[in-house]
């Protein structure tokens, strides 16, 4: 089935960012598939360090998008709400998401980002493959060290990782990471004649 796919591949995103996932193994064995698809309630998963909601309905899209006011005090209701986890991952339907309710997301993303969170979004047909292994898809490996951002800082003779060139936070590669503005990823590439060079990209 479909949600199989989508679910091993969340599997497979969270346990690359370091996640433990057992929690949400045993309480995902536990639900019947069709109740992914149902109005009935958004389920709510929970990793050592993610919340993952499924709202894969029109109405159950409506009614956590309607949960989301841009306020400090709501933010803390919706992390009380859900486990206290500051990173979230929201799962919607195929339907587009309208640009006011975009800017929406973005804010309370950036508003948790502050708090070294984050909230993301992820359409189900996103989620149908995994793009790190896609044969023309390079290696992307997000930089953690400061020590090793500061030496590539100098490398490129650069003061601001902005000086870096871009990748955006809702580009697949980012978005499968958790990249969050100001992060830098590692891109390996080959060439034939050279072999395997590193090229750097900030997030924004």
């Amino acid at each position: 089935m479909e949600i199989d796919t989508i679910i091993n591949n969340i599997k497979l995103m969270l346990i690359s960012r370091g996640d433990n996932i057992d929690e949400f193994e045993e309480h995902e064995r536990e639900i019947e598939r069709e109740e992914f698809y149902s109005d009935s309630k958004i389920l709510e998963f929970h990793t050592s360090n993610t919340t993952i909601i499924f709202a894969m309905t029109k109405k159950l899209r409506k009614n956590i998008l309607d949960e989301l006011k841009v306020d400090k005090d709501d933010i803390k209701k919706f992390l009380l709400k859900y486990n206290n986890k500051k990173k979230i991952i929201l799962i919607f339907n195929n339907d587009v998401i309208s640009a006011p309710i975009l800017q929406q997301l973005n804010k309370y993303d950036k508003m948790l980002q502050k708090n070294n969170g984050m909230l993301q979004y992820f359409y189900n047909k996103q989620l149908l493959f995994d793009p790190t292994k896609h044969e023309y898809v390079p290696k992307h490996v997000k930089i953690e060290s400061e020590e090793e951002i500061k030496n590539i800082l100098e490398k490129y003779m650069v003061k601001s990782k902005l000086q870096l060139p871009i990748i955006f936070h809702h580009d697949i590669q980012a978005k499968w990471l958790g990249l969050k503005q100001g992060d830098i990823v590692r891109i390996d590439r080959y060439n034939p004649n050279s072999g395997i060079y590193y090229y750097y990209r900030c997030c924004v």
